[in-house]
């Protein structure tokens, strides 16, 4: 669950900052962390949900 909350602050600075390049008209960079952030928020909520649990192996 630790990994799930920092993942979503990263997610978080990610999209802002790809929206902010946006507007200064640079689309690579921005497209980047657009995509970047989104993989981040979808990783997080994946392990906040408990859907992906990579420790489900060794607890049993």
């Amino acid at each position: 669950m630790g990994l799930g909350v920092m993942l979503i602050f990263v997610a978080i600075i990610f999209i802002l900052s790809g929206l902010f390049s946006r507007k200064q008209k640079n689309r690579i960079r921005s497209s980047a962390l657009l995509v970047g952030g989104t993989v981040a928020l979808f990783t997080s909520i994946l392990l906040l949900t408990g859907i992906y649990d990579p420790y489900a192996n060794h607890i049993k």
